[in-house]
């Protein structure tokens, strides 16, 4: 869509429509190379643009032209650029992406649980505390666990008790370090992600302000 592809806006479009229509090509999840681009699972996606191959449409298994896809006929360097890239492997990335973030959450929510459960107290979690050591997936944890274990009437029955233990567990207070980790992992990767996903990544590249083909 940059125009560094060296394809037809003819291309893109039909990828749009076969999206906006729901028409999904079906793509085995074993036998990509995963190392010099995903070579065989974009051959299957790109395969019904040809009228060859199957797709999915409302749940069922298809041919493209049983789907009332028209088949289009390719141009020199397309049928390159259709296989070549790592834009499969960036998209199960940011699915992998989206899955850590909500298990983030998830542990956060697990991680108040066990307080409660175990009689822990709330005072690690508190703000003062961690902003002395500002990490920001580490502050991230401590503010939600501190948020879900605000107003708990059973934490707030031993707030004041430090007989049953004088510290608790690594695991309990510590949880904001371990978990706030894992965040700024899942940050990191973000960052990467979004990077991927508004680059080129052809090959050979075409540069159209100087007429170059780069490999």
């Amino acid at each position: 869509a940059q125009g560094h592809s060296g394809v037809r806006a003819l291309i893109v479009e039909k990828l749009l429509e076969m999206l906006h229509r729901g028409i999904l090509p079906v793509v085995p999840s074993q036998g990509s190379v995963g190392a010099s681009g995903d070579l065989a699972p974009f051959a299957h996606l790109a395969l019904p643009m040809i009228g060859e191959g199957k797709v999915r449409l409302n749940g069922e298994v298809m041919s493209p032209a049983e789907a009332g896809l028209e088949p289009i006929q390719l141009l020199t360097k397309e049928g390159l650029s259709l296989l070549n890239g790592t834009e499969g492997m960036a998209a199960m990335g940011s699915l992998a992406l989206h899955h850590g973030i909500v298990l983030t959450e998830a542990a956060d929510a697990a991680a108040a649980l066990s307080v409660e459960a175990l009689l822990a107290s709330a005072r690690p979690f508190r703000p003062e505390v961690h902003s002395l050591r500002p990490h920001p997936g580490q502050l991230a944890s401590a503010a939600r666990i501190a948020r879900l274990l605000e107003g708990s009437e059973i934490v707030a029955s031993h707030t004041d008790d430090f007989h049953h233990a004088v510290q608790d567990a690594y695991s309990l207070r510590c949880a904001p370090q371990v978990h706030g980790a894992v965040i700024d992992t899942l940050d990191h990767l973000g960052t990467v992600l979004v990077v991927e996903m508004g680059s080129v990544v052809d090959n050979p590249l075409v540069l159209p302000e100087t007429g170059e083909v780069i490999s």
